[in-house]
């Protein structure tokens, strides 16, 4: 009777992290699971490669293919803000990236999107710490090591918000709308 009761429980465990890790679907108390995160070119936590930062000194800027899964019913978009908390400018962290107005049936990002405001799918860029469109490779000053986190969003809505906005803009558009949240962490290191 003990082992059928403790393999109950163990059942239970499996199935209720199984349905939070779905994404999607209602973790504890009716709140949304987390986004899953998935860039196929470094783990959650692990060093970003070269070529997603500068490299020799050199910005590059392409950024990683990214994807995601788990997008509760009823998102429109998916936004994505990338930062680096481990410095501040201007008293907030630097932003390196800022992409919102994503399909939410994209299901993820392409290697090297390109820098414009506007892609063709409607999502739009802001500028970033580099005041330039798109993304802006992690380059940290040497010898130190920083962390990146890709926060993502999952919205009910598609965002009213030009592309010469702020981040700060873009969070405030963005209150009351965030369905799921989910985020990712890269390290580099010069």
């Amino acid at each position: 009777m003990r082992i059928s009761r403790i393999l109950a429980i163990a059942a239970l465990a499996v199935t209720t992290v199984a349905a939070q890790n779905r994404g999607g679907g209602r973790g504890r108390g009716g709140i949304p699971a987390p986004l899953k995160i998935t860039i196929p070119a470094f783990p959650d936590g692990g060093a970003i490669p070269a070529m997603y930062g500068c490299a020799n000194g050199k910005n590059a800027n392409i950024s990683p293919a990214i994807q995601w899964s788990g997008a509760p019913e009823g998102t429109q978009t998916i936004a994505l803000i990338l930062h680096d908390p481990d410095v501040a400018i201007g008293g907030e962290d630097v932003l390196h990236w800022a992409i919102f107005n994503i399909p939410a049936s994209a299901g993820g990002l392409p290697e090297h999107v390109p820098a414009m405001e506007m892609l063709p799918d409607g999502a739009t860029q802001l500028k970033n710490i580099g005041q330039s469109v798109g993304y802006f490779n992690p380059c940290p000053p040497p010898p130190t090591t920083h962390h990146y986190l890709f926060e993502f969003y999952a919205l009910d809505t598609k965002l009213d918000v030009p592309p010469t906005a702020s981040r700060a803009d873009l969070l405030k558009a963005m209150t009351g709308h965030i369905r799921a949240k989910g985020l990712y962490i890269g390290l580099f290191h010069q």
